[in-house]
C-alpha cells in the first residue's frame, strides 16, 4: 500500500505515528492513529511473514490468524488494551472494556504523571486506589510499541535492520 510494503514498512509508520502523538500528547487524533497502527501490526505481521512459514508458527503453537492474536493477548496485556481503543475509535463504540480521559493543562491529572504542564491521554485501570489507577497513553504505546520492536527482532525476518523513532523508548 503506497510504499509500506511488508510488516518493517508498517512497524516504521507505527514508530512516525509515535513520534507525531509524543508531540501532541492531549491529541486523540494523534493517539488513535497510533492505536489503530500498533493494533494492525498483528495483521501486516501475519500477512508478511508469518502466515508461509509453518516452521515458525508451530514454535509458536499457533495454526491461524485468530490463534496468533489469541498468543499475542497471552504475550501482552496491553495489546487488548490497544486493541479495544482501535476498535473503540473505529466503530465508534462507547461503552468499553477500556476507559479513557483528557487530563487538562498545567495542575491536573496526577503528580508525575504525564507530561510536565500540559495536557494528556490517560487509560483508567480501573482497581480501587484512584492514585494507582490512570495510566498515561503514552506509557501503554510505548509497552506495545516495544512488544513488536522485540517481536520482529526476535521471529521476523527484518533482525537488526529496524527502523528507530525519532522518540526514545525506555527501555532499549
Amino acid at each position: 500500500m503506497f510504499d509500506i510494503n511488508n510488516s518493517r514498512d508498517f512497524y516504521q509508520k507505527l514508530l512516525e505515528d509515535f513520534d507525531d502523538f509524543m508531540g501532541h500528547q492531549d491529541s486523540a487524533r494523534h493517539g488513535m492513529n497510533c492505536a489503530i497502527t500498533a493494533h494492525h501490526m498483528a495483521d501486516w505481521v501475519w500477512v508478511d511473514f508469518l502466515k508461509a512459514d509453518a516452521a515458525l508458527r508451530m514454535k509458536l503453537g499457533i495454526k491461524n490468524r485468530p490463534d496468533f492474536k489469541s498468543w499475542i493477548d497471552g504475550q501482552s496485556v496491553w495489546y487488548a488494551m490497544v486493541q479495544d481503543i482501535s476498535n473503540g475509535s473505529k466503530h465508534f463504540l462507547r461503552d468499553q472494556s477500556v476507559s479513557t480521559a483528557r487530563i487538562g493543562g498545567y495542575g491536573q491529572g496526577g503528580y508525575g504523571m504525564g507530561p510536565y504542564g500540559t495536557g494528556y491521554l490517560t487509560v483508567d485501570l480501573g482497581g480501587s486506589d484512584p492514585t494507582q489507577q490512570l495510566l498515561p497513553f503514552a506509557l501503554l504505546l510505548e509497552v506495545v510499541i516495544r512488544f513488536w520492536r522485540d517481536f520482529l527482532n526476535q521471529y521476523g525476518p527484518y533482525k537488526g535492520d529496524l527502523p528507530e523513532g525519532k522518540t526514545q523508548l525506555s527501555m532499549p
